[in-house]
């Protein structure tokens, strides 16, 4: 065994002793890349084991620090406020299943079973509620056609709209639109829905979708908070 190996073998042992001693996990990691770094030139194994073991801490303190673990069968507040933000910044897409998984750290089986326990809903259903109902403020707040709201949503066409907005409203879409425009006295033309809060979730939402909120108490336009829900 080269001089090179043992001093390796030396160097990953005493590495093992701090890690089990309780040392700061960012040094460790700090720790190991740089011997990862001392070492790849000359041991590629020994290398990419300091590689390997800087990685299995990362993970492990990724998976720690959003916050604690599920309760009651139920998600997380990190993971909830994570996948809340995700849904809302991709409504304009479709959002596979196992991507709101992944986002939460868990197997599809265990994500869909504790998000309904959180959300009330199974994860289908609550994005198609989310999508519906920001196809509503856009429609209150827009002269935009159905067909353009559509794909602001995330659908696939006017036609997956209606059939998605009946179905949850159980009333289509343009007849919707009409009814609102007309209870509100506004003649057609848009809706001025409640103030939100400047800075607010929903603020900030509104305006990432191209609608102009209006602050609490200040005479310019707002949006309804958007929605999200995948096709």
């Amino acid at each position: 065994m080269s001089a090179t190996v043992i001093a390796a073998s030396r160097d990953n042992a005493k590495t093992r002793c701090r890690i089990e001693d309780g040392d700061d996990q960012t040094s460790q990691i700090v720790r190991l890349l740089l011997r990862a770094a001392r070492y790849r030139n000359c041991n590629e194994d020994a290398a990419l084991e300091f590689v390997r073991r800087a990685t299995e801490l990362l993970d492990q303190h990724v998976n720690t620090s959003d916050g604690p673990a599920p309760t009651g069968g139920g998600l997380a507040p990190w993971q909830v406020k994570r996948l809340k933000l995700h849904i809302e910044n991709s409504i304009s897409r479709p959002i596979a299943l196992h991507e709101l998984a992944a986002l939460s750290r868990l197997s599809t089986s265990r994500f869909s079973a504790a998000f309904k326990i959180s959300f009330g809903l199974p994860p289908h259903a609550y994005l198609i509620e989310r999508r519906v109902a920001f196809a509503k403020t856009r429609m209150l707040t827009s002269d935009a056609p159905l067909c353009e709201i559509a794909l602001d949503c995330g659908l696939a066409d006017q036609a997956h709209l209606s059939r998605v907005f009946r179905r949850v409203t159980g009333t289509p879409p343009s007849v919707w639109r009409r009814s609102r425009r007309e209870a509100s006295g506004d003649g057609g033309g848009r809706i001025i829905p409640n103030s939100v809060e400047a800075g607010s979730s929903e603020y900030l939402s509104l305006a990432q979708h191209g609608i102009k909120p209006k602050s609490a108490g200040m005479p310019e336009e707002s949006g309804a908070p958007p929605d999200r829900s995948w096709r």
